[in-house]
């Protein structure tokens, strides 16, 4: 598969078709503009492709987490990746980093490697950390797993083996990638506990061990800064409607995500959660971590970062003072359509700030990729030259080229 390149070269953009239930028809226009972190303040720099085309029958696999490619996003997404740093350059056992989105602050206690004991009692124990430089910042650092441990009732059947290719009553549900869940008691070797945490809920002895697999929403949130991944929970909630964790939680505020409002009660059975006939919810496309969506984000908004890079103590920037300029035009009739931020994505290491927005504008009349040979209609970046969408070959092209070709073969 071709690696793909920007379209321009001060940013990457896509003109596309899509469809919803609350909007029906429309084209949509994808921008992504790369900036460099200089006193402050975000400068454009070369820019980076737009990131998993998973509209390529090709690709693999079609769901992945952090696709600029989703047509639309009701709120913006803010994403740090990158590693924490001991500071000074000196190993250490414990940190903590941080991410401040104007008011709107999030920490992550990070530690070194530390294993899970069992004593002469047959008790856990959690050792002490171990000193380390750098630690990537990453799901599978964070709390989670999966206890292959706990029991699979009819498990031979094809029912059920078919079943367990992508679940297990062992999994924990918002991060089946992560370490130290345990659900049955017992020794299990080379068991590790999560580097990263929320440094407001730790995960302690006492909580260890879960016990019972339908109580896993009990336990720690994992806590990290990247990308969420498209089948865990709650996001997979806004997939479809009969997709749910193999033991489902509360929907009060026994449940965190409801306690702590990243989650509404009765999650489960709100209507605006369910999805459609033409696809996943909107809320689907949302892939940040928790408290890192964000309904209203100001350009020239301050975002401070601290602990993520190898010599400084924390990287600051405001977001550029206002969005770009997008048109769409159809049939030949241009209009400008507000710019939303789909996300934000920092990479503090490299002291650099990506930007995904996104436009739409409603169609008068639907095309059909496929059906339609020529379908007008292009998109404008800051006054740019056109974006044209290019039509992809209609079923009867595809047609006589087949029938082309096996006459060609049978020749």
């Amino acid at each position: 598969m071709r690696e793909r390149q920007p379209v321009r070269d001060n940013y990457d953009a896509v003109i596309d078709l899509a469809i919803s239930e609350e909007l029906g028809a429309y084209a949509n226009l994808i921008v992504k503009f790369t900036y460099k972190i200089s006193n402050g303040f975000c400068v454009l720099d070369k820019p980076e492709p737009l990131y998993h085309d998973m509209r390529d029958e090709n690709i693999h696999p079609r769901l992945k987490a952090g696709t600029d490619f989703w047509p639309i996003k009701l709120m913006t997404d803010v994403v740090v990746q990158g590693s924490a740093f001991a500071p000074g350059g000196t190993p250490i056992e414990k940190m903590e980093v941080s991410i401040r989105v104007g008011k709107r602050l999030k920490r992550i206690a990070v530690f070194g490697r530390r294993e899970i004991i069992w004593d002469r009692q047959g008790r856990p124990c959690i050792e002490e950390p171990e000193p380390f430089f750098k630690m990537p910042l990453i799901y599978e650092n964070a709390y989670g797993g999966i206890d292959w441990r706990v029991a699979v009732e009819d498990a031979e059947s094809p029912e059920m083996q078919l079943m367990l290719q992508t679940d297990h009553p062992g999994m924990y549900p918002r991060n089946p990638f992560g370490k130290g869940y345990l659900v049955v008691d017992g020794e299990v070797p080379d068991m590790e506990m999560p580097n990263l945490e929320d440094p407001d809920d730790l995960l302690t002895v006492e909580r260890l061990i879960v016990g019972d697999p339908a109580l896993w929403y009990r336990q720690p949130l994992p806590w990290c800064f990247d990308w969420v991944h498209p089948y865990t929970f709650p996001r997979y909630l806004y997939f479809l409607d009969d997709v749910d964790a193999w033991f489902p939680g509360p929907e009060d505020e026994d449940m965190p995500e409801v306690q702590r409002g990243f989650l509404k009660r009765k999650y489960r059975s709100r209507p605006e959660v369910r999805s459609s006939d033409n696809g996943p919810h909107p809320m689907f496309y949302q892939e940040a971590s928790y408290g890192m969506i964000f309904s209203n984000l100001r350009h020239g908004e301050e975002i401070v970062i601290t602990g993520m890079h190898p010599e400084k103590t924390e990287i600051a920037f405001r977001l550029p003072d206002a969005p770009p300029e997008l048109e769409i035009e159809i049939e030949g009739s241009k209009e400008e359509v507000k710019p939303n931020l789909h996300s934000v994505i920092c990479k503090p290491s490299e002291e650099k700030v990506i930007l995904v927005y996104g436009g739409l504008r409603e169609l008068q009349r639907l095309f059909i990729p496929g059906i339609h040979k020529h379908i007008p209609i292009a998109g404008y970046v800051n006054g740019d030259r056109p974006l044209v969408y290019e039509a992809p070959p209609t079923v009867k092209e595809k047609i006589e080229e087949a029938r082309k070709k096996d006459e060609s073969n049978g020749a």
